[in-house]
């Protein structure tokens, strides 16, 4: 029977192929004349050629004679983009990774991300304009052809694009794509033509960035700028490879299609000509027509009717998705819906991971808030379903992504014991666009009120899903849930239903009433206030019975000499008695025989010889004893006792026998002896294996190692259990890399003490850690779920190649619970923070880490105390809230942080006796002078006296003149003479008295009036001035981490400067011809000249992690940013004793630094992971803002600031762009994205530079955008580059007043430009200063007394 279907399925077929060829056929003729699939050439002298650069955000522009009609509008310029798209009136050279629509009117080709950064000369991107008649001709045919309604249709002009040959990003020609779009064009209509040539699609997304997003799948359509798009068949999926093979026309690879005219909530119009329609009905039912729908991981098989998809081996899905093996999945959802009559808060998103090696899900929704997050708790659907999408298969079954492919329904109904219902609809809509897994979550009814607090526990259970049709299961289950703290028990049953599309081939039995049961394991459900999160997790496992477990349901794979033992929900194996586990080069766990005569784990006699064999080992009596070799005696009193394989010999014989060989030696069989021995060999080496591990053995005699003490046979350690003996004495063992000397005996078998490992070559033991991370692969990663310990952070291991939890300092565990280091710091100092000492506690009976005066915390980790602990700390007119100094109601703290009768006015301070008014017609604030006084409000107001014109009190050199108003009078000074006009002194300037001014500096006229100015070579403020030094320029210096280098712009002969242990952040001072940078290992900050010689230490103390530097080379003042700390701080270059903490409060993470001396104006990035941001102050700490928030910036690295325009400019390694913010307008302008990991940032000779982490060069870019050749430089150090600096023969020559002579600022305080000041200064309290106030986190802790 079988036999005779296929033979009439051969014969319809046959009669298909002959209709089709007839078809085909009968217009053979006329799509042959019209050569639809060659691409377009351009003609000499017919129009406009022009190619794009090359690289990968390029972009031309095609200024038109004639507008092109495209969705209604009217176009004059089209700009073609390097990344297969078209765009009207606007560029777009940025690859962008989201789906269409866009948001510019577009006609994409291939819209994908192409590069031909690193292409041949094959390779091009054009764009012509043309009126060649032929040309239009074949244009004009082909739109009359497909249009039953275009018959007089007449193309004027036609607009063709042509990518050919071109790579992908980042760099790659391993693979190219060739194609090309025509607008074919009168003056209302416009066509589109769209050509892929056979061969010419071979590459869809271009690579991954490290830790972005991957590529969306090339995309082809068309976008209207009123948001109206199309999408090409396939377009954004797997299926976009089958353009070239596809058709729309009759032709394959080519499509068409009208875009003009179009009226207002209409489409583009397809062919409409019957002939164009070759394809017929059953053809498009078969793998020939249709295969194509098939994922590409997978095979089409056609049946009776229609085809069906299987997918390939290391794959599993339902064919139309395949996904590899092993590979973890993300599934990403919305909720939305009612509660207990409450709306579910979309916000609430949907994140699980699944690790599928182990079919272990972790799911995440957040935010939710508590009350609501009671309620979700107890939906057990939200669970499982993900858990069923990627169960463990086992004996042949098939888990739900293998019957749906990620596209189902599955509608549930939950009736709780108390009478609650709930009803849960999922849609999952397969992969999105980034090979997410996509649901829709909705919620209807009631649930049994749970607190969020309470623990809850659902016991590993068993559900049974019944085949109702292909396509469809049924599963009815009741469970238990248990809440823990009320000891109460809430009951439900779950009836869910699954449907979804089936496709069974020919031979596939109907599953129709067939079972399968799921096992789910491990359940956790959790909650967390903090961040709001809702979490679950389970173990998932499909196809086992109720008495299965993971030895019998094949999901065990034990190797040889293992032995499989069912272990929780999983199973370990065990190596069979005589072998024991080891790892091979791939971490494999192998099991290897032991050797048990070596060992010394034998339980032969002491006469006898042990000899090792495969699982065991075998006993022989020496030669002069008899035995079974467990027991053997003297031949002359063993004649009492029998054994089984004895050989007596006499007592000659003992004498002149060679010593006896086992009676039956196997192959292979290790013996530990050979004949021709002498006697006494075989004594001592038995002797031997008697002796204890840490015991050496000469000839027979046992005899204990250095660092132990016994008899040979048992040794005991000399030192504690802390402690390990080295160099002749016991030392404690350091929580660090120390290495110590291995245990070896006398086979070479070498030991380490505990929590040390042996290097690979054997030579040393290092110190292991305190933990072992190894579980922390079981979780999801922590940059996916933050589920960290509160005393523990997250961060990135290379080896693990993800994010996992680490315990903080003082503490230690998994990092998903850490607990409080109980360790004595008498024993181990180096656990108490830098600013701790470790003192003894008489109550406690122990030494702990206290904090030191200054700090506060635990002692493992300590903070700068807080400003205040009572209002006395504050000054006058202040108290103290919450550790913080705040000035009284009606009170503001000045420019000298004295809390002073409030009197900020606008921008600046109102002085003494003057008050803050309001111009409402210039709707400005002004300072004016109370009633009784007067004088310059801002400087501070005196009291008016009695006019002079009643009462002559003027001084010598003043007279009574009237004021503006002429009814008053007031003391004047006469002219070359200034004061208040009671006491006049003789004006002195530069211009009566050219001693005022250095002998290298002149006398300018400016606008704050005569001025000393120090001549063209030198520097300082006019009165005191310094010759400026030449220095080398054109390079620039890199960190690279252990080793400073510096890098001629050419890129040519790099040479390292100056060692370091980790140099982060730098900066020049390009007066002094030095590069200052920070090591956070050495905890300093240091310097050299720009050669690397005369070396100097800058700040030494109470520094910790010196991460970003910025030198303002006009005031001669150097800053940073201090990571641990959580500080930025301040120190003259002339002079680093005078140094402050000028911001201290909200940061978290502060990191890049930039000043501009010109603006006076101060910079940093702040990592905050949870809010990352750019700030700004001046330069003396006040007036900070906030310049960029999260919305803007995600991992801002270094800063750089544009002197010609004030620009802030930085590296952003979590956007990958270079962009740059004006500060007062907060303009923002990206220089360059599409970055690899940005790091360091530089700006010389009208480029930017910067340090990238991935590609492990220098890259830059112009101000213009345009990528530049990047340098590779030769690495000295680690293959990571940090700050850099460029160094320019141009050195700022301006006056500061804090420049010489610190201001003239006196009690050790540090002198700050401030222009918003009186003075137009700050001079900031120090530690040294005698008459502030102030915290002083550097000073040495005072002692502290013992008894």
């Amino acid at each position: 029977m079988k036999a005779i279907n296929q033979n009439k399925l051969s014969l319809v077929w046959a009669v298909i192929g002959l209709l089709i060829g007839l078809a085909g056929a009968q217009y053979e003729h006329h799509l042959d004349s019209l050569r639809a699939n060659e691409l377009y050439e351009f003609v000499e002298g017919t129009g406009s050629l022009q190619y794009l650069a090359k690289g990968d955000s390029e972009q031309a522009l095609l200024q038109l004679e004639q507008p092109v009609n495209f969705y209604g509008e009217k176009y004059e310029q089209i700009y073609i983009n390097t990344n297969g798209i078209l765009t009207f009136n606007v560029e777009f050279p940025e690859y962008l990774n989201q789906p269409f629509p866009l948001e510019y009117p577009s006609v994409a080709a291939f819209y994908s991300n192409v590069d031909t950064s690193n292409s041949n000369d094959d390779s091009s991107i054009s764009l012509f304009v043309t009126r060649d008649a032929a040309t239009l001709e074949k244009a004009q045919q082909l739109v009359r052809y497909a249009y039953a309604d275009q018959t007089e249709f007449v193309a004027q002009q036609l607009i063709v694009a042509s990518w050919r040959n071109v790579g992908y990003f980042n760099s790659k020609t391993d693979k190219l794509n060739t194609f090309q779009v025509a607008l074919i064009a009168d003056a209302q209509q416009t066509f589109v033509q769209f050509i892929y040539p056979d061969g010419g699609l071979n590459w869809l997304q271009g690579e991954a960035g490290e830790f972005g997003l991957p590529d969306i799948r090339a995309q082809a359509g068309f976008v209207a700028e009123d948001g109206r798009y199309y999408n090409l068949n396939g377009s954004g999926s797997e299926n976009a490879r089958f353009l070239s093979e596809s058709t729309n026309l009759g032709v394959p690879g080519v499509w068409l299609y009208q875009v003009a005219q179009i009226q207002p909530g209409e489409n583009v119009v397809l062919p409409n000509n019957a002939e164009t329609r070759t394809e017929s009905p059953a053809l498009a039912q078969s793998c020939s027509g249709n295969g194509h729908q098939c994922d590409r991981h997978a095979q089409c098989y056609d049946k009776a009717e229609g085809y069906c998809c299987v997918c390939e081996s290391g794959y599993y899905g339902n064919g139309r998705s395949c996904l590899a093996n092993d590979l973890p999945m993300r599934v990403t959802g919305t909720l939305q819906g009612q509660l207990n009559n409450l709306p579910v808060d979309e916000r609430a998103k949907l994140q699980s991971y699944v690790v599928t090696t182990d079919t272990r899900s972790y799911t995440t929704i957040n935010p939710v808030q508590e009350e609501q997050a009671g309620l979700l708790r107890v939906v057990l659907p939200l669970l499982t379903t993900v858990g069923w999408l990627f169960a463990k298969p086992v004996k042949g079954a098939a888990n739900g992504y293998q019957l749906t492919g990620g596209r189902y329904e599955h509608f549930s109904r939950i009736q709780y014991d108390s009478g609650e219902v709930l009803l849960v609809n999922q849609t999952f809509e397969g992969l999105n666009y980034w090979d997410q897994l996509s649901v829709k979550i909705q919620l209807y009814g009631e649930v049994p009120q749970v607190s969020p607090r309470v623990t809850l526990h659902l016991p590993d259970y068993t559900d049974e899903y019944r085949f109702v049709r292909p396509g469809e299961l049924h599963s009815l289950q009741s469970h238990k849930l248990e809440l823990v703290e009320e000891q109460r028990v809430l009951g439900f049953q779950l009836d869910q239903r699954i449907v979804y599309s089936s496709c069974l081939r020919d031979d596939d039995a109907d599953p129709t009433d067939s079972r399968v049961m799921q096992k789910v394991s491990k359940i956790a459900l959790d909650y967390s206030p903090t961040d709001e999160a809702l979490r679950t997790s389970a173990v998932s496992k499909i196809g086992v019975d109720a008495e299965s477990n993971a030895c019998t349901d094949g999901s065990a794979q034990c190797g040889e000499h293992a032995v499989c033992m069912p272990y929780e929900d999983t199973y370990r194996c065990d190596c069979r008695h005589g072998y024991a586990a080891q790892q091979d080069e791939n971490g494999s766990e192998l099991c290897v025989d032991l050797d048990e005569c070596a060992l010394g784990t034998h339980v032969c006699d002491e006469h006898a010889f042990c000899s090792n064999n495969e699982g065991g080992f075998s006993c022989v009596c020496f030669e002069g004893f008899e035995g079974n070799g467990y027991r053997c005696l003297r031949n002359d009193t063993a004649d009492n006792i029998e054994y089984a394989s004895s050989t007596p010999a006499t007592g000659a014989e003992e004498h002149e026998q060679e010593p006896q060989q086992p009676q039956s030696q196997l192959p292979g069989e290790h013996v530990d002896y050979q004949p021709g021995h002498e006697q006494t060999n075989v004594q001592h080496l038995d002797a031997c294996y008697r002796c204890s591990p840490d015991a050496d053995c000469f000839e027979g005699r046992c005899s204990c190692r250095e660092g132990f003490t016994g008899d040979g046979y048992n040794c005991q350690h000399i030192c504690g259990h802390d402690e390990v003996w080295e160099h002749g004495r016991c030392v404690p063992i350091l929580l660090d890399e120390h290495e110590l000397e291995p245990r070896c005996n006398i086979l070479g078998d070498c030991t380490c003490p505990e929590g040390y490992d042996l290097s690979e070559d054997g030579r040393s033991c290092r110190y292991a850690g305190g933990y072992e991370m190894d579980n922390n692969e079981e979780l999801v990663p922590c940059d996916v779920d933050a589920n960290c310990h509160i005393n523990a952070r997250c961060s990135w291991f290379e080896h693990k190649l993800r994010h996992i939890c680490n315990c903080n300092p003082g503490y230690s565990g998994d990092g998903y619970s850490c607990e409080l280091i109980e360790d004595s710091c008498a024993i181990k100092p180096d656990i108490c923070d830098a600013h701790a000492t470790c003192d003894f506690n008489d109550a406690l009976g122990k030494s702990e880490c206290v904090c030191a005066r200054g700090y506060t915390g635990d002692g493992y980790r300590c903070q700068l105390a807080p400003e205040c602990e009572s209002a006395e700390q504050c000054g006058e007119q202040a108290f103290c809230d919450a550790g913080v100094c705040l000035c009284q109601e009606g009170y503001e703290r000045d420019l000298s942080d004295r809390c002073v009768p409030a009197g900020r006015c606008g921008a600046v301070y109102c002085g003494s006796n003057a008050m803050c008014k309001w111009d409402a017609e210039q709707a400005v604030q002004y300072c004016q002078c109370i009633d009784g006084y007067q004088g310059d409000a801002l400087a501070g107001c005196v009291s008016r006296p009695t006019p002079c014109n009643v009462r002559n009190n003027c001084g010598i050199h003043a007279a009574c003149e009237p004021t503006e108003d002429p009814a008053n009078y007031s003391c004047q000074c006469i002219a070359g003479y200034r004061g208040d006009g009671y006491v006049c002194v003789e004006e002195q300037n530069c211009l009566n008295n050219p001693t005022l001014c250095d002998m290298n500096a002149s006398c300018h006229s400016t606008n704050n009036g005569l001025v000393c100015v120090c001549n063209q070579g030198f520097y300082g403020n006019g009165s005191v001035c310094f010759e400026r030094q030449q220095h080398d320029s054109g390079f620039l210096i890199v960190s690279q981490g252990v080793v400073i280098v510096r890098v001629p712009l050419n890129g040519r002969n790099v040479q390292p400067i100056k060692v370091a242990s980790m140099a982060i952040g730098l900066d020049k001072d390009c007066v002094e011809g030095r590069v200052y940078w920070g090591d956070i290992s050495a905890k300093k900050i240091l310097s050299a000249k720009y050669d690397g010689t005369d070396g100097r230490e800058f700040i030494a103390t109470d520094i910790e992690s010196p991460e970003g530097i910025a030198i303002d080379v006009i005031s001669r003042r150097l800053y940073w940013t201090d990571s641990v700390k959580d500080t930025i701080e301040v120190a003259s270059l002339d002079d680093p004793t005078l140094r402050a903490v000028i911001i201290n409060k909200q940061l978290v993470n502060p990191r890049g630094i930039a000043v501009d001396p010109y603006r006076e104006k101060l910079y940093w990035s702040d990592w905050d992971r949870s809010s990352p941001k750019i700030e700004m102050s001046d330069l003396d700490g006040t007036g900070r803002e906030l310049l960029l928030g999260a919305d803007a910036v995600t991992l801002p690295n270094s800063l750089v600031v544009l002197e010609h325009t004030g620009e802030l400019c930085y590296a952003d390694a979590g956007s990958k762009k270079v962009e740059c913010i004006e500060a007062q307008s907060h303009q923002l302008r990206t220089i360059s994205q599409n970055l690899s990991y940005p790091f360091g940032l530089t700006y010389t000779h009208d480029q930017f530079y910067w340090t990238d982490w991935t590609t492990k060069k220098l890259e830059s870019v112009d101000s213009a955008g345009v990528r530049q050749q990047a340098l590779q430089t030769p690495f000295f150090g680690s293959h990571k580059m940090y700050g850099m600096t460029s160094v320019e023969q141009h050195c700022p020559q301006y006056q500061s007043l804090c420049q010489i002579n610190n201001g003239g600022c006196t009690d050790s305080r540090l002198c700050l430009v401030n222009r918003k000041a009186p003075s137009g200064k700050s001079c900031k309290c120090t530690s040294a200063s005698s008459s502030c106030a102030v915290a002083t986190p550097y000073a040495l802790p005072e002692p502290v007394a013992r008894e």
